[in-house]
């Protein structure tokens, strides 16, 4: 966009941070190279997390809560994957859920909430969207997904979605 191009040919602009789609990226940083500005770019992926055996297993469970709900996973380097050795997969898949059912949702300004709204309508009907092609595609939902509304009603219009753990054992 136009703030984006003035940022990055403006000589006082030393470096160029962006999260966001490869295409812009791309965009950002061949206008960048004109003035050899640094440039630091996340560009979404799908960030795999590896559990081994010999874990220890609150610490895994906690990691991947972490890498999955943080900033309701608005973050490229989110764990949209979670691979589990074969012989902890049952008391991994176990405590995840657990922990996950507890989560609470609502407004983000409280201590106790965990997972807040979702930013767009765009991204909210992203994900309720990829429920329904992990069920499609063989997984089971272990708990959660769908959307949700908070007890609180100053909340009513928000885009929340009950967190939720798929699986499926290869």
């Amino acid at each position: 966009g136009e703030v984006g191009a003035a940022l990055t040919r403006h000589q006082d602009v030393s470096k160029v941070s962006f999260t966001g789609s490869v295409p812009t990226g791309k965009r950002i940083m061949s206008a960048c190279s004109d003035s050899l500005k640094k440039v630091t770019l996340e560009l979404g992926g799908k960030s795999p997390l590896i559990i081994f055996e010999d874990v220890n297993m609150r610490n895994a469970v906690s990691t991947a809560m972490l890498a999955n709900f943080f900033s309701q996973g608005a973050v490229c380097s989110n764990g949209t994957r979670v691979f589990v050795h074969r012989s902890i997969a049952e008391e991994f898949t176990a405590q995840l859920v657990e922990r996950t059912k507890k989560l609470i949702v609502g407004n983000p300004m409280n201590d106790d909430t965990k997972v807040g709204a979702t930013i767009c309508r765009m991204q909210y009907d992203k994900i309720l969207a990829y429920l329904d092609v992990a069920r499609a595609e063989g997984a089971e939902v272990l708990c959660g997904g769908g959307a949700v509304t908070p007890e609180d009603p100053e909340l009513a219009g928000g885009l929340y979605s009950r967190p939720h753990n798929t699986g499926r054992l290869h």
